[in-house]
């Protein structure tokens, strides 16, 4: 496999050129090998397409905030989708080609000949006049010159001339004269056309789900002009615990196409302790079961890119090999080129067996959290100044300052921070997240599919005991977690130190069937409270307010709790090891 595979608009189908090669050797024997890869390839563009706002309501189910950089992966991974269906329709369209040039050769030698005296034996006749760059552009609805073609039953738009339709050259003394330089219908006119044409469309999508019509097929959207669609990398940059690595687990749950994970803390550049870059295409293959044409239409998010940027701008007489290096070996992976990847991972042995894999359309998402990057962009942005007129110095640590920042950063400031030019060039697309605000953090604990609360209930159903935190306690948590600067990670942190005696205490104790925290037990006045026999939550809570409001402090308050049938506080001590032991 090799670039030089390219038909003449310079387009070719990394997914399906080992199908192509295979193809043109065995249709001078028999079709049936063209037939079935392309019953595959019309198959998988038969895939559902998820839109922008499915992909979007996915990452919500398990994200918070962050609407920006949903909408972008959202966008991005569509396009991706729609990348992959093109370049099968266009490896489809050469392999129905090359399976008719094998049936007919003498009619197809007889054609080309005709078309050679037709151009004055100046060029070689195309047999199909939608023929394009080597590429059946008919196939896959796309003209020669991008002129829209009308599909069966479609309703013609509004004559934009008095003197376009032939049948109306009688009237035309008496039609009202228009200015054909800016519009020639009223906008009557045009809603009606764009309301047929949009019920048009969606008639047609609900034909095409149920019909066995893909890409590429000619009825299959509106005809534009050929083109080569160039993959759109993307680049997140933010804080710590907002989301990043997240969203690309959860991209990997919604996609039907392999993604991988990987951590760019551990490559090294060639020949020096660490993984090679190879490595994350290695792990891609093996993601995608083994696929080769998988692989080769997958995602690969590089976690912990602010890792490799350059350590100091000037020259240095050691080498950065895990930083600059590394970004040097990334730049041929990142364009889209054919690179060896070792068949049993590991280091490059030059008498090992290689994998070629074009990552022409593999879609790179790089993330990190770019730490110090709003000093560099606040330099730019404000600079030191005196007057009336004069920027006030800014708290940089404040969230929401550093959330503005990030999204004003542009190339020049990731270069500054050290990544290099021609890395930064390859991800056109530059999107942030934000620190997660307190009320956003108390959505964290409970909103999403996987919320910490959902798996503290889940690890104590498992003792058939229930878990409750209120409502107090919850902003309690979000306010420790925003004011620590943590993130969406610190809440786990202190969630764990307070539950850490109670999933100690709980599976020994069977009396015990509600695990209660409220903001007390938060801020770590007092443990969480055990509730046992009979008394519920609603109880309890009543007599939490009747104790406090009696006027009584914390100390008597808590004295009068623990003498109340049912209720305990957490505790481990020397009796009660003995007593479990």
């Amino acid at each position: 496999m090799s670039n030089d595979n390219k038909g003449g608009d310079g387009t070719n189908s990394p997914l399906q050129s080992d199908n192509i090669n295979n193809n043109n050797k065995a249709t001078d024997e028999s079709s049936p090998a063209t037939d079935e890869d392309a019953a595959r390839t019309a198959a998988s563009s038969k895939a559902s397409l998820l839109t922008p706002p499915e992909i979007y309501e996915g990452l919500s189910e398990y994200v918070i905030g962050q609407h920006h950089v949903k909408v972008a992966l959202s966008v991005g991974v569509h396009n991706h989708y729609k990348r992959i269906r093109v370049t099968q329709a266009r490896a489809l369209a050469e392999q129905q080609q090359a399976a008719q040039q094998g049936e007919g050769n003498t009619t197809t030698t007889a054609a080309a000949t005709n078309g050679e005296n037709n151009s004055g034996g100046g060029g070689v006749g195309l047999t199909d006049p939608s023929q394009v760059g080597g590429i059946v552009t008919d196939s896959i609805n796309v003209g020669q010159f991008g002129k829209a073609r009308m599909l069966p039953g479609d309703i013609p738009p509004p004559s934009t001339s008095n003197t376009s339709n032939s049948s109306n050259t009688n009237n035309s003394n008496s039609d009202v004269d228009t200015d054909t330089d800016t519009i020639g219908y009223n906008e009557v006119d045009a809603l009606e056309y764009s309301n047929k044409r949009r019920l048009q469309r969606e008639q047609r999508n609900s034909n095409n789900s149920n019909s066995n019509m893909n890409i590429a097929t000619k009825d299959f959207g509106i005809e534009v002009e050929s083109c080569e669609l160039d993959k759109s990398n993307i680049i997140l940059i933010g804080p710590t615990g907002s989301g990043k690595t997240l969203l690309a687990r959860t991209l990997a749950r919604l996609v039907d196409v392999p993604l991988v994970i990987a951590d760019a803390t551990c490559l090294t550049q060639a020949g020096y302790v660490g993984e090679d870059v190879e490595s994350i295409l290695f792990k891609l293959y093996m993601e995608s079961g083994q696929d080769l044409e998988r692989c080769q239409r997958g995602i690969v998010y590089l976690d912990e890119a602010d890792k490799i940027s350059r350590r100091s701008e000037n020259v240095s007489i050691t080498r950065d090999v895990s930083g600059e290096g590394v970004q040097q070996a990334l730049l041929k992976i990142l364009e889209g080129n054919v690179v060896n990847v070792p068949k049993e991972g590991g280091r490059k042995n030059p008498r090992g067996d290689f994998i070629a894999i074009d990552t022409t359309n593999i879609l790179f998402i790089c993330g990190g959290a770019f730490a110090g990057l709003e000093k560099i962009i606040n330099q730019r942005m404000d600079a030191a100044s005196i007057g009336f007129g004069a920027q006030m110095k800014k708290e940089l640590s404040d969230q929401n300052v550093q959330g503005k920042y990030f999204d004003a950063a542009e190339p020049n400031d990731l270069v500054r921070y050290g990544l290099i030019p021609e890395f930064v060039g390859r991800f056109p697309v530059i999107v942030s997240t934000k620190g997660l605000d307190e009320e956003q953090l108390i959505n964290v604990l409970t909103t999403p599919k996987n919320a910490l609360t959902k798996q503290y209930k889940y690890l104590f159903a498992m003792s058939d005991v229930d878990f409750h935190v209120t409502d107090c306690g919850l902003r309690e948590l979000a306010r420790i977690a925003y004011l620590r600067g943590t993130g969406a990670r610190g809440l786990r942190s202190i969630t764990e130190k307070i539950l850490l005696d109670a999933m100690f205490v709980v599976p020994s104790h069977p009396s015990v069937h509600t695990v209660y925290v409220d903001a007390e037990a938060v801020r770590g006045e007092r443990k969480p409270i055990l509730l046992k026999y009979d008394m519920t939550i609603e109880k309890f809570e009543a007599l939490k307010r009747d104790a406090h409001g009696s006027g009584a402090d914390s100390e008597k308050g808590e004295f009068a709790l623990n003498g109340v049938d049912g209720v305990e506080l957490v505790q481990i001590n020397e009796e009660f090891v003995e007593r479990v032991a």
